[in-house]
């Protein structure tokens, strides 16, 4: 995995992680709590505060901000134990035809399998920066390529719902207006 940052403890970043060949794994939900939950307990364990996300059947975009972690650390470990955990209930799912096509995409020996494509993490320099990715992250389950569902803020596995209708989203996110 690499990273395209530069690191800077200040900043916020957006991050978009991809599964290999866009496989839309995560429309099952025993696969996207795996994100989710690794999401939750780095934010719990103070390794980064997660200020919006959205888990689509893909791929995931998040804004977060690393505790006392460099960016490509954190990201390299949430990368590393998502994708052994997601191998792991392949395997124990009898899931074939997935872990074959995640061996091949594997980009380096030392690793069966490769599960996500290259995670992307860019600084964010500016509000209006920030602005236009919250409202990205939040639109993309009503994007007309993706349409899952009418109202952003009913999507399950995004914190549209904590910004638009001040609800608890299915993982507690740390507030960014005080970003804006």
């Amino acid at each position: 995995m690499t990273f395209h940052s530069l690191h800077d403890e200040t900043h916020l970043y957006f991050v978009t992680a991809t599964v290999c060949g866009w496989k839309p794994i995560f429309a099952q939900d025993e696969y996207a709590f795996i994100v989710l939950d690794s999401l939750s307990w780095l934010r719990q364990n103070d390794r980064m505060f997660l200020h919006a996300f959205v888990l689509m059947p893909s791929h995931l975009h998040m804004i977060i901000k690393p505790r006392d972690h460099r960016i490509g650390d954190l990201l390299q470990d949430f990368g590393s134990f998502t994708a052994h955990t997601i191998v792991r209930v392949l395997k124990a799912n009898g899931e074939t035809g997935l872990l074959n096509y995640f061996h091949e995409q594997r980009r380096d020996i030392r690793h069966q399998h490769s599960i996500w494509q290259d995670i992307q993490a860019k600084n964010v320099f500016s509000a209006d920066f920030l602005r236009e990715k919250i409202d990205y992250i939040h639109n993309n389950p009503i994007a007309r390529q993706n349409k899952i569902v009418e109202d952003r803020a009913d999507f399950k596995y995004s914190s549209a719902c904590f910004y638009d209708r001040n609800q608890i989203p299915v993982i507690v996110v740390d507030d960014v207006r005080e970003w804006l």
